[in-house]
């Protein structure tokens, strides 16, 4: 059970394949990607500057897993979510999760994913070729 905030490229693959391999005795293994988006209202994205108040995210996403915990029996999660520069097409975040059934594993992803878009302290400014534009946190 790990969660992590980093600048780097995330290692998708081979996190993903340790995961697996950690929990083989689960049912289920359920993950998320999110992306930069290319454009925003027809408007192309050059890139996006994701700004992150580490211990303070660290803080509200704790309190939302042990939430969650308490509603899904849940063997495994691992939560990355990156911030600095990102380009069109690199990955923001990346969530996977280990449960005895899908359904659980499913319901957790986008519990924790709605939480990260409208609660958890970060801001995203992104930047056009003529002009750029910090985003509501809900964005």
């Amino acid at each position: 059970m790990k969660i992590i905030f980093q600048t780097g490229e995330l290692n998708v693959e081979k996190m993903l394949e340790s995961f697996t391999s950690k929990n083989r005795n689960s049912g289920a293994v359920i993950s998320f990607l999110g992306k930069v988006r290319p454009l925003r209202n027809k408007k192309k994205i050059m890139s996006m500057d994701i700004e992150i108040y580490e211990e303070m995210a660290l803080y509200q996403t704790k309190i939302a897993i042990r939430s969650l915990l308490k509603k899904f029996k849940i063997h495994d999660y691992l939560i990355m979510h990156r911030y600095g520069n990102l380009k069109p097409g690199e990955i923001i975040i990346f969530v996977v999760v280990a449960s005895e059934h899908r359904k659980e594993g499913f319901t957790f992803i986008q519990d924790i994913v709605l939480y990260f878009k409208k609660k958890i302290t970060f801001w995203k400014k992104e930047n056009y070729a003529q002009s750029s534009k910090w985003l509501d946190v809900q964005n």
